[in-house]
């Protein structure tokens, strides 16, 4: 597998709609997919869900806060297994997929061990207002043998922080945690320290086995997103079969 690009690719496209027109966002330039609206860690998502096995479960797969264009392939795939979920369904009224409520704070704890086949989060764990570890911990009790725990969250401080409290204000949590409605920031640097344990017996799947760094830059995805603990990035776990 290769580790280098030696010459910039000469054609993008995006791996989720096939578009080759990228535009800029903010103050970020050619980073959005001007056909699905993607962005870096969306497509890198779907190049990793495109080549996980996902069906061999039999369970249903659960993607929670579902990116639009991904759930429309992954139901295309999976069918009647796939689930889409969100703590407020309604904001996906307009988007033509059934989507339907999940709280990871108060739901978890009444799933059936092993009843979940796949579970897919990204960047939903800064705005959950409980224990983000055990919410983590219980994904994975939920999760079948064989079964992937992927997801991402975002990395703004080197340790990390957490005020649970409503009496912070959208500035005070903007400030803290580099947006208005995060109640947390995760630490590039004490990321396994504080959430490793809840992997424990899972197989962790490194991100560079799975794409490389010719197949990132076709479609717009820098290289660090393929390190951990960059906000790109994704992690990938599989629970043993037995």
């Amino acid at each position: 597998m290769s580790t280098a690009v030696s010459t910039p690719p000469t054609r993008l496209q995006c791996p989720i709609c096939g578009s080759e027109r990228f535009g800029d966002f903010r103050s970020r330039v050619n980073v959005r997919c001007s056909g699905c609206g993607s962005f870096e860690r969306s497509r890198l998502l779907w190049l990793v869900l495109s080549q996980l096995e996902l069906e061999t479960t039999g369970r249903p797969f659960f993607h929670v806060a579902p990116e639009i264009g991904i759930a429309k392939l992954l139901h295309t795939r999976l069918g009647e297994r796939y689930r889409a979920f969100d703590f407020s369904p309604d904001i996906y009224a307009k988007a033509k997929i059934p989507v339907g409520r999940l709280d990871l704070c108060a739901d978890l704890a009444g799933m059936a061990t092993g009843s979940v086949g796949g579970f897919c989060h990204v960047h939903v764990l800064e705005h959950v207002r409980c224990n983000a570890a055990l919410v983590l911990q219980q994904i994975n009790r939920v999760l079948a043998p064989g079964g992937y725990h992927v997801f991402g969250v975002p990395f703004w401080s080197r340790q990390y922080r957490e005020d649970l409290s409503s009496e912070l204000t959208d500035a005070d949590r903007l400030a803290r945690f580099g947006h208005e409605d995060h109640v947390r920031s995760f630490g590039d640097q004490d990321f396994g320290t504080m959430f490793g344990g809840a992997f424990e017996g899972m197989e962790a799947v490194p991100l560079t086995s799975l794409i490389d760094l010719p197949t990132a830059a076709r479609c717009n995805i820098p290289p660090r997103a393929l390190h951990v603990n960059n906000s790109h990035s994704v992690f990938i776990y599989r629970k043993p079969r037995g």
